[in-house]
């Protein structure tokens, strides 16, 4: 093999790495989550994302699996782990059934095609018979805060208090519908098959 022939392979390996560590990538962390009763607990979650776009195009990536799971306090009655490709918003149990619910949303068109088109952009589970079952959206939501951090970034995040997810979620640049559970969403982009961030 000549070294005309050897630099020609090795920058051929070299190009497909670099496509592939950038194609998928999995990445953790732990978040404080203030629930609606004022207890704070303590949450893992994960990341599976693929990115988006061409090297040296537009960026951006596709969540292709996210993880929630109650790391403190442990008790008998905690849910199971989460896992959908969807951005959760709002983790919390539910003050008169007593179930624990996850409402989320997404950040590609793409993923609410996936939900059914729903008017409003989230899904909601709840811990029944012990798994995680899609249900409607409880109307009592609509407006509620998010105690989830939604605005995450590809190259991963270092573990959040309440503190440090309030300063990244007070950005103006976040869209409303990752802040609440936001009722003035449009699927604009989406019909077009665009963004669905707006």
């Amino acid at each position: 093999m000549s070294v005309v022939q050897m630099f020609k392979a090795v920058f051929a390996l070299l190009i497909a790495l670099t496509i592939t560590g950038c194609g998928k990538s999995q990445f953790g962390w732990t978040e404080e989550v203030q629930l609606a009763s004022g207890q704070v607990i303590t949450v893992k979650r994960t990341v599976h994302s693929q990115a988006l776009g061409e090297i040296g195009g537009p960026g951006g990536w596709e969540a292709e699996g996210m993880t929630l799971e109650i790391l403190q306090p442990k008790t008998a009655d905690n849910p199971p782990v989460w896992n959908y490709p969807y951005v959760p918003v709002v983790f919390d149990q539910d003050p008169e059934t007593k179930e624990w619910f996850v409402v989320a949303t997404f950040y590609t068109c793409e993923r609410w095609h996936e939900l059914g088109k729903p008017k409003l952009p989230y899904g909601q589970w709840r811990v029944r018979n012990g798994q995680w079952q899609r249900t409607e959206l409880s109307s009592n939501l609509i407006g509620r805060k998010a105690n989830m951090l939604t605005a995450i970034r590809s190259s991963g995040e270092p573990n959040h208090t309440l503190q440090s997810k309030e300063k990244i979620m007070s950005d103006k640049r976040i869209a409303s519908k990752y802040k609440s559970v936001f009722d003035g969403w449009k699927p604009l982009g989406c019909s077009k098959g665009g963004s669905a961030t707006s």
